[in-house]
């Protein structure tokens, strides 16, 4: 009999978990929540949550390779029912270096 309060208990805290797992971020990203979650991350862990860029511009100079990762229409500007045209991740020899939006075209 004990079990049972165990079990009544256990369910009660299920759509906990279900509800914070909901509050992930989602298309489109709100601006400060974007900046947050992804600023210092890996470009592995960029791929792994948004996919593939839609574009990326690779250059070289004296700090080594630089890539430039695009994606489009993800984040949402401040105080703002606008969208981001891009999203832009620099990296640089395999890091993570800038991340920044624009409504300009980047290239």
């Amino acid at each position: 009999m004990k079990l049972l309060p165990l079990l009544l208990s256990l369910l009660l805290f299920i759509p906990g978990i279900s509800h914070a797992a909901d509050a992930t971020l989602q298309k489109p990203y709100e601006e400060m929540a974007f900046l947050k979650h992804f600023t210092g991350k890996t470009p592995e862990f960029i791929k792994a949550e948004l996919g593939e860029p839609d574009s990326i511009s690779k250059r070289e100079n004296s700090s080594g390779k630089i890539e430039f990762w695009i994606y489009h229409d993800l984040v949402q500007q401040a105080h703002s029912d606008k969208i981001y045209r891009y999203t832009q991740f620099g990296i640089v020899n395999g890091h993570v270096e800038t991340l920044g939006h624009t409504n300009r075209d980047p290239k």
